[in-house]
């Protein structure tokens, strides 16, 4: 596997800025959709799609860009997994200073800098753990293998339009 570092930084990037910018697509979505009056069977669909579909405009262009470039398939991988676990890393640490600001709805009593009751901490840690830590760990783990899956098809799929367009020329 060989990455150029410069590369490397851009998927890093690329990563740490799409997981930003997904908390603020995520936080219209639900407000463009709240008021929304469209039937479950056409809804629910739709904004599953828009939810999760969104996550495959930084991993496409990085996963193909890499694959042309490589000579195996663990580049493609490594650069699918790194941007999209860096992408976890950059949502989830604005998650958690929305927590730590007291900017969450419902839960404007954790900020670190308000006043604090005699069970501040044990609520605080908690609700970090549950809402931030655990499901980071979690989405970071798909991250990895789902980057990783999307970096091979993109090796798989540039290797055979290689192939195919070789034996149509030869």
């Amino acid at each position: 596997m060989n990455i150029a570092r410069g590369r490397i930084i851009l998927y890093a990037c690329i990563g740490l800025l799409f997981g930003i910018i997904d908390w603020f697509y995520l936080d219209w979505l639900a407000n463009a959709w709240s008021g929304a009056s469209i039937t479950p069977a056409l809804g629910i669909p739709l904004v599953l799609m828009m939810n999760y579909g969104i996550w495959l405009i930084p991993i496409i262009p990085v996963v193909f860009y890499e694959a042309r470039r490589a000579e195996r398939m663990s580049a493609p991988m490594v650069a699918g997994a790194l941007t999209w676990s860096l992408a976890m890393v950059s949502y989830y640490a604005y998650y958690a200073l929305l927590l730590s600001l007291g900017k969450l709805v419902h839960l404007e009593h954790l900020s670190l800098f308000g006043p604090k009751h005699e069970t501040f901490w044990r609520e605080y840690w908690g609700m970090f753990n549950r809402i931030i830590l655990s499901q980071y760990l979690e989405w970071t783990a798909i991250a990895v293998v789902g980057g990783a899956a999307a970096g091979a098809a993109a090796f798989w799929l540039t290797r055979r339009v290689t192939l195919e367009a070789g034996t149509v020329e030869g």
